[in-house]
């Protein structure tokens, strides 16, 4: 539970798994649980071997957002590139950039994700 309308821990964030059971979503701050209306803040986790790409190409949306790697590796694919990805790394995904996030065969990814505006979180 949410200390206060300020300061919100990770047992606190709505959970849902998601891309076909690939991944774990945790939304943290977004407008239903603090007010928030320019952003949202998630903690994602993909899991050992699997990926996010749920259509074959990958998906977009209309929001930019970014990541912030905290454990794990895997990589990211990002309009027709593929990049390494690993703890401190940081990502930025422009608007419209078609992307999926997957973990290595043997080791789960987790990131922090934060969109702007907020939205694509409601969808997943």
């Amino acid at each position: 539970m949410a200390k206060d309308k300020y300061i919100f821990s990770l047992s606190d964030a709505k959970e849902k798994v998601t891309h076909g059971g690939a991944g774990i979503f945790r939304i943290i701050l977004d407008e239903e649980s603090c007010g928030a209306k320019n952003l949202s803040l998630l903690v994602n986790t993909m899991k050992a071997g699997l990926n996010c790409n749920t259509t074959g190409t990958g998906h977009d949306h209309d929001e930019e957002h970014c990541m912030y790697i905290l454990d794990g590796s895997g990589g990211i694919y990002i309009d027709g590139e593929k990049y390494a990805l690993e703890p401190n790394m940081t990502v930025f995904v422009p608007p419209k950039a078609m992307h999926y996030v997957w973990a290595d065969p043997l080791e789960d990814l987790t990131y922090i994700v934060i969109y702007s505006p907020p939205g694509p979180e409601k969808k997943l």
